[in-house]
């Protein structure tokens, strides 16, 4: 039975360390750019080079996140950061961006490639387009089952990696842009402001509603062993050191525990609590056994809360000090959390009665400093405990047994050989004496080679070929020890050496010189009719229903409508389709395709239908641009770049943009509306925030939550200058809109689009709030 890798994060120097003394096999860690935790410590490239080489002289595999989204703007900053990190040694990089990933692996062959959870990589057709990519290893969305993951190894034979521990998204990785249409910060370039993390309203419910629990597999390594995963990935780059300790060494131990002994396999208490204690919002399994629905959320606690310490008994507010009744030890130094508001302190001062202790035990009576928001009857969380921290200040170093020879003949100078059963290092010292009075022993000798001190060597044994009567000096003898362990370690880090090339930035100019057409997005044949009759060059029918769900029947009446009044009808293809079963015998235009499976699938139909590519691919490049118009028409650009952009992408090929319209930021596994309600899950929600935006909430066939856009985007006005930057089609997101609203907005692009390219005036313009979305303002 293949023992699957312990992968620990790592987001700073104290934290790599950490992960390797407490035993990680590999571990993944980002520089100043392009890595999806921007704000990570993170390394420089001088610290990555010595980070690599740190964990390769510790036997320990270095993984670097390339995990972000690549503006064509950086493309030469990205192909320098590549050729830097092949060159240093890096055993992968962890890839999102689908041009990043091409050019690696047609330049680039000798660096391998790990498909970042962030690609939304969920079906067995997505992970098979991949493998014939050249990736060596997935990294599936977190939504998959422990069956979906077993069925995708069986069929694929693919490495498979997925998170055991640590934080969740709402949302599925690389399909959030809640963040940056807020604020700007995207969550797809690693500057991710945590809205899921915020307080929310929908209807009479208020609280954290889009925070989830952490995931814990820790009671069930058999099962995720028996999935066939290769690696178990521990999330936390953001945390503490002490963090990152405590949970490898906790997953360490139970990996070890059952490979030892799987039928007598159980997790101690005191790992529980460790567990517990580092970070916790509550505890999940995820979707590992099915959609966990309700369990899944946290919406009372959306930060850590530890371990229950005690409740509060009395608060004096003139003295501000608080009164607890403990459930459990507490000591000066620990951290503390009180209720549900996010107050915390750390514990600087303790008082039982007038008496002003270090501690106090179980069942004490204690005062402490507090000035916040408190009421009697708060839960009271331990939130840092000082005593655990200290434990895992220092770790087990990690030691390579070596095999340490001798030679040492009189008049020649003395040899050792050190050897790590993949490297040998051989040096020379003086040349031997004879001993005039005491000859040195063997056991002396070996006694000064074997002193290794706090290095992560360990004699294994020590040979000798020495003359009987000889004499070395200890000081000698310390000092090849020393040379020779040196020169080991730099050998097993050079060995991980490359000289890589730099990647071309290239792609190929194509013809754009086409007009401008029109294409509308929906989901009920109300609005199908309504678009055709009012002017779309195309419509894209089906994917994401909100209504009603649509029937064979449907597709075929839509198809046939569109080619009686001339206008293409496209089947829409949802960007979730953990199964593809449904594009059989329908005999569309074309497809609108939103995800690699589906892709990949119609790829293998051999279909000569035309295919245009869905915003969810993220294009964000001319190099992704490229290689998916090798399998498309037309290529639906990132609803997070400007118009200069866009401007910049559209002479390498046929483009398409969203101009107007509700559409998702957020595609939830979570049935938002059926955890909250008893009823109403084809109801009208919204979700209202903090500052008093609502957002609409919207849930498919499959329960799927979909998080839109608080206000309409519109850019009516500015068609001219979309039209400018030389996309080839503009396009309407209509799926929440009835007949008569897609009929007039429809109408009035037909007419904009028109009128721009004849050079006439624009004669409508938005009404009402709307957003321009990311055309003008863009997103870090």
């Amino acid at each position: 039975m293949h023992i699957p890798e312990l992968l620990a994060p790592v987001g700073s120097k104290e934290a790599l360390i950490a992960a390797i003394e407490n035993g990680a096999d590999a571990v993944y860690f980002g520089g100043k750019v392009f890595s999806a935790r921007q704000y990570a410590s993170n390394f420089t490239h001088e610290e990555l080079e010595w980070a690599i080489d740190y964990a390769h002289v510790r036997g320990v595999k270095a993984y670097v996140t390339m995990n972000t989204l690549v503006k064509d703007s950086e493309l030469e900053e990205a192909s320098d950061y590549l050729q830097f990190l092949c060159n240093a040694g890096a055993d992968a990089v962890i890839v999102q961006d689908m041009g990043i990933l091409r050019l690696l692996r047609e330049q680039m062959p000798e660096l391998p490639v790990h498909a970042s959870t962030q690609m939304t990589i969920h079906n067995v057709e997505g992970v098979k387009f991949l493998k014939e990519l050249g990736v060596k290893r997935v990294i599936p969305a977190r939504e998959l089952s422990l069956e979906e993951i077993r069925r995708i190894k069986s069929e694929t034979n693919m490495e498979i990696e997925t998170f055991v521990h640590g934080a969740l998204c709402f949302s599925y990785s690389g399909q959030c842009i809640l963040s940056s249409m807020i604020g700007g910060r995207s969550g797809n370039r690693g500057h991710c402001a945590q809205p899921c993390r915020k307080k929310y309203r929908m209807n009479d419910i208020e609280g954290y509603l889009l925070s989830p629990k952490d995931l814990n597999m820790s009671e069930h390594i058999g099962a995720l062993v028996e999935a066939g995963i290769d690696s178990f990935k521990i999330e936390g780059r953001m945390k503490r050191h002490e963090y990152v300790a405590g949970v490898v060494r906790v997953y360490r131990k139970l990996i070890d525990r059952y490979f030892e002994a799987p039928v007598d396999f159980r997790v101690t208490e005191d790992e529980k609590h460790t567990l517990l204690q580092l970070f916790n919002r509550g505890f999940t399994t995820g979707y590992f056994f099915g959609n966990p629905g309700s369990e899944l959320m946290s919406r009372k606690y959306p930060y850590n809360i530890g371990t229950k310490l005690g409740t509060v008994v009395d608060y004096e507010p003139q003295e501000k000090l608080v009164s607890i009744k403990l459930k459990a030890p507490l000591r000066a130094g620990d951290g503390i959390g009180i209720g549900g508001r996010g107050t915390g302190v750390t514990v600087r001062k303790i008082f039982i009665e007038n008496r002003m202790v270090t501690a106090a035990k179980t069942g004490s009576l204690v005062r402490i400093p507090f000035d916040g928001d408190v009421a009697r009857g708060d839960a009271v969380f331990k939130t840092y405990d000082s005593g655990l921290m200290a434990t895992l200040e220092t770790g087990n170093i990690r030691k390579i047994p070596i095999k340490i020879a001798v030679k040492a003949r009189i008049g020649e100078p003395v040899e050792l050989r050190i050897n790590d059963a993949g490297n040998e290092i051989k040096i020379h010292g003086g040349l031997v004496s004879g001993a005039e009075r005491k000859p040195i022993s063997r056991q002396s000798i070996a006694g000064q080679l074997i002193k290794l001190g706090s290095t992560f060597f360990e004699a294994q044994e020590v040979t000798f070929d020495i003359d009987g009567n000889i004499f070395i000096p200890v000081s000698e003898l310390n000092e090849l020890r020393r040379r020779a362990v040196a020169e080991l370690e730099t050998e097993r880090a050079q060995k991980w050496k490359r000289r890589c090339r730099k990647p071309e930035i290239a792609a190929e100019k194509r013809n754009t010189e086409l007009k401008p057409i029109l294409a509308v997005n929906t989901a009920s044949v109300e609005g199908l009719e309504a678009a055709v009759d009012s002017g779309a060059d195309v419509v894209y029918f089906g994917g994401e229903a909100f209504g009603k769900t649509l029937e064979k029947e449907d597709y075929s009446y839509a198809i046939e409508y569109g080619r009686k009044k001339g206008t293409s009808v496209f089947v829409s293809t949802p960007r979730i389709a953990k199964e593809i079963r449904y594009l059989n015998n329908l005999n569309p235009d074309g497809y609108l395709v939103a995800n690699l499976g589906v892709l990949y699938h119609l790829r293998k139909q051999n279909t000569n239908k035309p295919i245009v590519i869905d915003y969810p691919f993220n294009v964000f490049n001319r190099l992704t641009m490229d290689y998916l118009l090798d399998y498309s028409q037309r290529v639906t650009l990132s609803p997070e770049l400007t118009l200069q952009e866009i401007k910049n992408l559209t002479p390498f090929g046929q483009t398409e943009c969203i101009v107007h319209g509700f559409f998702p930021l957020m595609v939830s596994e979570h049935g938002l509306v059926s955890s909250l309600f008893s009823s109403g899950r084809d109801s009208d929600f919204l979700l209202k925030d903090e500052k008093g935006f609502s957002f609409p909430i919207k849930t498919d066939s499959q329960n799927r939550t979909y998080v839109m856009n608080s206000r309409e985007l519109c850019m009516l006005e500015y068609v001219p200058d979309i039209v400018k930057t030389g996309v080839g089609c503009l396009r309407i997101e209509a799926k929440t809109y009835d007949k008569e609203a897609t009929r007039e907005i429809t109408r009035a692009y037909r007419e904009a689009i028109d009128n721009a390219i004849a050079g006439k005036k624009i004669g409508k313009s938005c009404l009402g709030e709307y957003t321009t979305g990311h055309y003008f303002r863009g997103v870090l």
